[in-house]
């Protein structure tokens, strides 16, 4: 996906791809969900959830989002579903558990697509075998 700037820039996330960052904050809500012991805790844990949705939906509707366009359109349709239910689990007391699997779904996703790391650069100058001890 292309980036809200605003959003993805984080100084304590060390230089981490747009995909761990989305993959991160997907973890973060889960856990958040997770642990909502409280009706205060859920309802905060849910917003949080719609508002990661809402940055991820509106992030794929951006003219220069890459992702193929079949891909984005269930995406939108997931993002839609996941806001509507967060919204819905706040008034209804629903069960977070298909939240907690949709994120954790999509988490999956994002790091089994995540390209592999680059190779280390090749020797510039190649060490030659010495004789030291002949």
């Amino acid at each position: 996906m292309t980036r809200n700037r605003g959003y993805f820039a984080s100084p304590q996330l060390g230089g981490a791809s747009p995909r761990e960052t989305e993959a991160l904050a997907l973890g973060m809500c889960n856990d958040r969900l997770a642990k909502a012991a409280t009706p205060r805790a859920r309802t905060e844990a849910l917003h949080r959830n719609h508002q990661l949705w809402s940055v991820l939906v509106r992030d794929l509707q951006m003219p220069g989002n890459k992702l193929p366009a079949e891909l984005k359109r269930q995406l939108l349709s997931l993002g839609i579903w996941a806001m509507a239910y967060s919204t819905r689990a706040i008034t209804n007391n629903l069960p977070l558990q298909p939240l907690i699997a949709v994120n954790r779904n999509i988490v999956e996703g994002l790091r089994m697509h995540e390209p592999p790391p680059p190779a280390p650069p090749a020797a510039s100058h190649p060490v030659a075998p010495t004789t030291a001890w002949a």
